[in-house]
């Protein structure tokens, strides 16, 4: 069966995409207005602890489990907003 929370999906997915812009650009000092959300994180410079930290802080701001493997998966800002989303949303329907 399709999904009919679409736009409920596309607002998730943005909420977490604006998460990890604050925080990456937090990081490595980007302005958060010309953060390039489609490239892949190792051009941001983060390194294998960073994205540790950045997974063990998305679990504790969204309640879901999330791996460095995760990351490695959707290297980029929006791939992994849109896996976390989809994610979150799952969880949601199940609950």
């Amino acid at each position: 069966m399709a999904s009919t929370g679409t736009s409920q999906d596309t607002l998730g997915a943005t909420a977490v995409s604006d998460w990890m812009v604050n925080y990456i650009s937090s990081v490595i000092d980007m302005p958060k207005d010309s953060f390039p959300v489609n490239e892949r994180f190792d051009n941001y410079g983060l390194d294998s602890v960073e994205i540790t930290i950045m997974c063990g802080m998305m679990e504790e701001q969204y309640e879901i489990e999330v791996s460095p493997g995760e990351v490695f998966n959707n290297p980029s800002v929006a791939a992994l907003s849109a896996h976390i989303a989809q994610r979150i949303s799952e969880r949601s329907a199940t609950v």
